[in-house]
């Protein structure tokens, strides 16, 4: 291949790897939006329906009142958390004082305090496996691909257990997420909307260089092999 042929397909691969940068972004923004309509929005309509209730029955019956009070108290302290989480959410707040490592420990410890799954964790220090220039944006996308993998098996697989492994392997890093879930059928479950989550990760996937495979037959494993050093051309 000679200079300009390649100089066109780096461009070429340039270009949807931008692209691939915006439309993630744009389904993270779908995401957030979907979360807050579906929890907090419809969470304080609901409180200020209690407000207006409880100012019905304030002359009325006072004893009602308070018990109203008590209520929204209770139900705006569940909004704040849950806002406060989608905030940690957008920029864990562990990751610059504590690393990659730590902020994953609290990220599965935040999302199993029902303790309803069994989380096995395997995770090797990777600070110092990318570019200085790379090196940022690089783990905060394996964070992003860790936390869709995990947080798809939570809520879509219907089993007991996740295994969570992030490993130096020769050249590579190696991720590995495993449930002991039902599966599901992956050409059916990557056309509806419920996991338009596997895009997104396999666009981060792409856009560090990666390969990413899925098996979904006995519970659902998700392997994903990313080179070391040889992230190229990641936009922020």
């Amino acid at each position: 291949m000679n200079s300009k042929s390649n100089d066109i397909c780096q461009s070429s691969e340039f270009h949807m790897k931008q692209f691939s940068v915006l439309d993630v972004q744009e389904k993270e923004r779908q995401r957030i939006a979907r979360d807050l309509h579906d929890s907090s929005l419809q969470d304080l309509t609901h409180l200020v329906h209690q407000v207006e209730l409880s100012s019905l029955y304030i002359d009325q019956d006072p004893l009602k009142a308070k018990l109203e009070l008590a209520s929204i108290e209770t139900g705006l302290r569940k909004v704040i958390d849950d806002i406060r989480n989608r905030i940690y959410d957008l920029r864990p707040m562990t990751f610059d004082d504590l690393g990659l490592r730590e902020t994953l420990l609290n990220f599965f410890s935040l999302l199993n305090r029902d303790g309803h799954f069994e989380i096995l964790v395997d995770i090797d220090d990777i600070e110092d496996e990318f570019l200085i220039e790379e090196k940022e944006i690089s783990l905060i996308m394996i964070y992003r691909i860790i936390q869709e993998c995990v947080q798809n098996g939570m809520e879509h697989s219907e089993g007991s257990k996740i295994e969570v492994a992030l490993k130096r392997k020769n050249e590579s890093i190696f991720i590995q997420v495993k449930d002991n879930g039902i599966g599901f059928d992956l050409e059916q479950a990557e056309k509806k909307d419920r996991h338009f989550g596997l895009s997104v990760v396999r666009e981060r996937v792409f856009l560090l260089g990666g390969e990413m495979k899925i098996d979904s037959e006995k519970g659902t494993t998700i392997s994903i092999m990313i080179p070391r050093n040889k992230n190229q051309n990641i936009a922020t």
